[in-house]
């Protein structure tokens, strides 16, 4: 079986899903089947052993970047063996790592959070953010970078934003093939094409018998203040070190 060569770390809510079916579709790119395996960041995936996680690459063949797209490996907080694990295993991995306006980031996770079988169904988005600060630190884009970077080196990490992916994804898809050493002349297919639109949102609670459930992100304003005190100083840093104006995101900091 042949190893994953790179790694779709998230953040969640990021593109992700879409980004990996595209790559999918590429003749020279293949996705770990399942797309998410959570191999390296959840223990019990782990103790499998890496002979079991290398079955789910059973079908690739002569590929020449392979990948595991788990959002999980981002959080780094929650899963601090992680890095070490894939650096054991695929000490040359290229890392692609999708960033998004932290708020609007946050309000996707919990609409995807609300939409997942056996997750709890908060009450409110408040309510959420308050009981899984997990949300809002997987918004702590700079703490994630600089962590991958360190390992892996710079030039194997790369960032992609979500603003630039959406705006023109042909141009920002040529730019990721080059970065893993596949062809950039090819156009990604988007009848392949996989997302998780909030749109959806409704007809998932629907299959989950959530229908009492409303879906409401509006920010309690002392709420937004404290999110933003908490990620101002790291997200301005990420936006410093790629030469991103303060108000890429508008008028958070």
């Amino acid at each position: 079986m042949r190893p994953p060569t790179f790694f779709l770390i998230g953040a969640a809510k990021a593109a992700t899903t879409s980004l990996a079916s595209l790559l999918q579709g590429h003749p020279e790119a293949a996705i770990v089947r399942g797309k998410e395996p959570h191999f390296f960041s959840y223990d019990h995936h782990y103790r499998q052993g890496w002979p079991r996680y290398l079955e789910l690459y059973d079908h690739c063949r002569d590929e020449r970047a392979i990948g595991d797209a788990s959002t999980s490996y981002s959080r780094i907080r929650y899963h601090p063996a992680v890095l070490e694990r894939i650096q054991r295993h695929v000490p040359a991995a290229k890392i692609l790592y999708m960033v998004r306006h932290p708020l609007q980031r946050m309000e996707s996770a919990y609409v995807e959070h609300l939409c997942t079988p056996g997750r709890p169904a908060f009450g409110s988005f408040s309510e959420a953010l308050q009981r899984q600060p997990m949300i809002l630190d997987s918004s702590r884009y700079w703490e994630v970078f600089d962590a991958y970077r360190q390992r892996f080196g710079e030039a194997n990490v790369k960032v992609v934003w979500f603003e630039e992916y959406t705006a023109d994804t042909p141009a920002v898809f040529r730019e990721v093939c080059r970065f893993l050493g596949i062809d950039d002349t090819v156009r990604p297919d988007f009848t392949r094409e996989d997302t998780n639109p909030r749109e959806d949102a409704a007809a998932r609670l629907a299959q989950l018998g959530r229908t009492a459930l409303t879906i409401d992100t509006t920010w309690d304003p002392a709420l937004r203040r404290a999110a933003l005190d908490q990620l101002r100083a790291d997200n301005l840093q990420l936006l410093a070190h790629f030469g991103k104006p303060r108000d890429h995101w508008g008028e958070l900091f």
